[in-house]
């Protein structure tokens, strides 16, 4: 019946007469269920203290098509002559992914790609417009090659260790920077302003699991007054990428994608949607929704990441029933070197098509997520639920279930439920804690209105 907790603080210093000492500040939160109801309330603590979340715009919760099922060696081409069907499938974003670049760190266009430089990518982008569509780039800030000009011209841009080596960014082969240096600051803020405004891209990808944190920095040219100076002046570092890009084009969209690795609280407040980053699952689609929804809000809208990246490369219903913005990075197997899991075959674009329209009409992304009503860890089948005005939408996953489902969260009158996928009525319920006999495979998902 006791619980006892204690935070241990340790502070070499002198305290004069008079003086005293500050600690961390901390709270203790006692809840019931699982982790929702605890990062929801510890969010509403830091507003309390000034965190303030970002205000994406309207067409952030449009869905996305991304190029990157083209992978690298993408040719402008390709994404032109796949934005028919992006259009008759009815998408809103189109992201130019990772390739376009010469390398990391210099960020110059590929010359074999765009060969007359500036005035292609800006081609391209005023293409995509024409076609109706809001155009996105992908860039993984904050690294470079070792090879790259940036890195020759400036070495002293680099964070280093207390050794003097070179801190290494894992995977894409690169050296960090460091985000404390205003030079470092300076020349980002200008990439984002070639981007949104030379270029004319509506919005940035920002990607790589490097952007959730930095070690400290002992490069002497930096003239840190704490080696942790680095570590702190992370989210600064992105408020200024994000503040340029809301300065040159208000409402631009900032995707943070830190490439599967936990989110860092304190970058929040400086990006506008939220991403799965490259799940395994979709399980880890629906899981990080509840996460990022209840230390976001619901006003951030959540990318589910590419739909070929969940169970069976096709589950948009992880993503719809979570209150997800969807996307794909499908190919047309016409255009493609090599056939893959991102081919749109005919029946996966009458999937996609389907799956789509749904989406549209519900518009679940801009509802409220109720993530206290069920616990993730406990609750069988797994249950996910969204209130627009007075309609509530159930999500449930499972392999197979047979049996009785709990509608929580009602109110004492009738409602009348349908499985909105298919279109069947499944009959009525009443009450606060109404129970529904269903059978399913994989998932089921049902609009509950009142009568």
């Amino acid at each position: 019946g006791h619980v006892k907790i204690a935070v241990n603080y340790r502070h070499a210093g002198t305290l004069d007469p008079g003086e005293t000492l500050s600690t961390l500040r901390t709270f203790v939160a006692v809840h019931q269920g699982d982790y929702f109801r605890t990062l929801a309330d510890y969010r509403r603590f830091m507003m309390k203290r000034g965190f303030q979340t970002a205000a994406p715009p309207d067409s952030a919760f449009g869905a996305i098509w991304c190029a990157w099922g083209y992978g690298r060696t993408m040719q402008p081409k390709q994404l032109l002559d796949t934005l028919p069907t992006v259009k008759r499938l009815g998408f809103v974003w189109v992201t130019l992914d990772d390739g376009w670049q010469n390398n990391v760190g210099d960020w110059a266009l590929d010359p074999k790609k765009f060969p007359r430089g500036d005035a292609d990518m800006k081609a391209l982008v005023d293409r995509i417009h024409q076609e109706g569509f809001r155009a996105q780039l992908w860039w993984s800030p904050l690294s470079a090659v070792p090879d790259s000009d940036l890195l020759k011209e400036h070495p002293d841009y680099e964070l280093l260790n207390r050794d003097g080596s070179k801190r290494k960014v894992s995977w894409w082969n690169s050296y960090y920077l460091c985000p404390a240096d205003h030079r470092v600051v300076d020349y980002h803020k200008a990439l984002v302003r070639k981007i949104l405004l030379d270029w004319g891209f509506d919005g940035l990808k920002l990607d790589g699991q490097h952007m959730n944190g930095v070690p400290a920095c002992y490069n002497p040219a930096h003239h840190h007054e704490r080696p942790e100076d680095s570590v702190e002046a992370l989210p600064d570092f992105f408020r200024a990428i994000y503040e340029t890009a809301q300065t040159v084009k208000p409402g631009a969209l900032v995707e943070f994608c830190p490439c599967g690795t936990a989110y860092s609280f304190f970058t929040m407040p400086h990006f506008n949607m939220s991403v799965a980053s490259d799940p395994e699952s979709s399980f880890q689609v629906r899981s990080k929704a509840k996460t990022l929804k209840a230390l976001m809000g619901d006003s951030i809208p959540y990318f589910g990441d590419h739909v070929e990246l969940s169970d069976g490369a096709n589950d948009f219903a992880s993503t719809i029933g979570v209150g997800g913005v969807v996307g794909t990075q499908f190919v047309l197997p016409s255009l493609a070197e090599k056939r893959s899991k991102s081919d749109l075959t005919p029946s996966r674009e009458r999937e996609f098509e389907s799956w789509l329209r749904i989406y549209r009409e519900k518009m679940l992304s801009q509802g409220q997520y109720l993530g206290q009503l069920y616990d993730i860890g406990f609750d069988v089948p797994e249950t996910h639920v969204i209130r627009k005005d007075q309609t509530l939408y159930y999500a449930f996953y499972a392999k197979h279930w047979k049996g009785s489902v709990e509608l929580r969260g009602l109110e004492d009158r009738s409602y009348s439920v349908v499985d909105y996928v298919n279109g069947t009525k499944l009959g009525t319920v009443s009450g606060h804690n109404a129970h529904l006999a269903v059978e399913f495979n994989r998932h089921l998902l049902l609009e509950v209105r009142p009568q």
